[in-house]
């Protein structure tokens, strides 16, 4: 009776919202159905033959997600998943709500789920994980995690409950807690780019870097590439980082299902941008190429990808940014013009924009009042930059959807 009640009450809330307040809201519905039956989650996932598949980890999580889903996909898996990014217990039980029928079962093979880093540890208790995928460990919002050792504490946690992991071999944080696990396997640069200037920088940490075998490896060859025994993958990808999210997906995949080369190949050559990374949406009557930034590495990364011609661009930094210092450690000098900046630290924004010499065009805190500047604006390539805070209250404002 609970479920009935917690999916049919929740169910409604979810078409309500999403006909009243188009683009905001999402995890509302989740939030009620979890008070009312908080089994609901663990039942849906039970219902799926294959079990549960995690990612998490500081960045590179929603990528990863969806590339491997498409692999799943590609080959005939029907896979429950997170597609907004709703990824703390009451996102996932809102996407949930999406899919289940009133008896609170999802009619899927798989469940592939993007985990918070932060709520990994406690999902993880409740839930049975067949896989597990750990992308990395960042020195990030500080504010919120007070240091990168939390992190690690609480994927290694995810780790002790999964029956196999797989993990980032080049990030120390990592290998350290998946070094025990009896059924590790690892991703990684090959060793040229490990070595180079190119590779990622992960969070410091001055003990030992136990090894975990690279089953799937990054190489450079015309790009970036995914080399996996003798098998070679082209990625669409300018970046190791953003390669490693195809390494990760593409390891994961062949320890759940046998491959079909020909379908990865043509997975991987048909990835899109997922949501609000480097996602193209229909804004005020035109494409706008969206990015969400949520820390320095994620904002660095989306800066320097930023075509040159970019215009016009707006960068929002809103109140989920509660220590903006951190702002100061990004590299802006790449950018000539910010047409709009906005958010609530939009003026600190600004500030260091304007320190790094890139000219700024409007500053505006209010969401209402940057969203109309932006939209009459000339400019081929529409762009916004911007924090999860900013984005949730520029999608609802403007009214796209999750």
């Amino acid at each position: 009776m609970r479920t009935l009640l917690a999916v049919s009450i929740g169910k409604l809330l979810r078409l309500f919202i999403r006909i009243f307040r188009r683009g905001g809201g999402s995890a509302f519905p989740g939030l009620i159905a979890s008070k009312i039956d908080p089994q609901l989650l663990i039942k849906a996932i039970a219902s799926c033959p294959k079990g549960l598949v995690v990612i998490s980890g500081s960045a590179g999580k929603s990528s990863t997600t969806s590339l491997l889903v498409k692999l799943l996909e590609a080959h005939s898996l029907k896979v429950f998943t997170n597609p907004s990014t709703a990824n703390i217990k009451q996102g996932l039980f809102s996407a949930v709500l999406k899919e289940a029928n009133l008896a609170g079962k999802i009619n899927h093979d798989i469940a592939v789920l993007e985990w918070d880093e932060g709520h990994g540890a406690m999902l993880a208790e409740e839930l049975n994980i067949n896989l597990a995928i750990f992308t990395n460990v960042l020195s990030d919002q500080l504010d919120r995690f007070v240091d990168p050792e939390l992190v690690t504490e609480k994927l290694a946690a995810i780790a002790s409950a999964s029956e196999q992991i797989v993990c980032n071999s080049d990030d120390k944080n990592l290998t350290q807690f998946a070094a025990s696990h009896q059924r590790a396997i690892g991703f990684g640069l090959s060793d040229d780019l490990r070595s180079s200037d190119v590779a990622p920088k992960y969070a410091l940490n001055f003990g030992q870097h136990p090894d975990i075998v690279r089953s799937v490896q990054v190489i450079a060859d015309a790009g970036f590439q995914i080399a996996m025994g003798s098998e070679r993958f082209k990625t669409p990808v300018q970046s190791p980082e953003l390669a490693l999210n195809y390494a990760a997906a593409l390891a994961a995949a062949s320890s759940l299902i046998e491959l079909d080369a020909t379908k990865v190949a043509a997975t991987f050559s048909n990835t899109q941008g997922v949501f609000a990374r480097n996602e193209q949406a229909q804004i005020m009557g035109r494409s706008v190429n969206l990015r969400l930034v949520q820390n320095p590495t994620s904002f660095q990364l989306n800066v320097d990808e930023l075509p040159k011609d970019v215009a016009p661009l707006m960068l929002m930094a809103g109140s989920d940014i509660h220590d903006p210092s951190w702002l100061w450690t990004v590299d802006f000098s790449a950018l000539k013009k910010v047409d709009v900046v906005a958010g609530f630290n939009a003026y600190e924004l600004a500030l260091r924009l304007s320190v790094a010499g890139v000219e700024v065009g409007e500053v505006l805190p209010e969401i209402s009042e940057a969203a109309r500047a932006f939209s009459k604006l000339d400019g081929e390539n529409p762009t916004i930059l911007f924090s999860a805070d900013a984005m949730r209250r520029f999608r609802r404002h403007t009214q796209v959807a999750k």
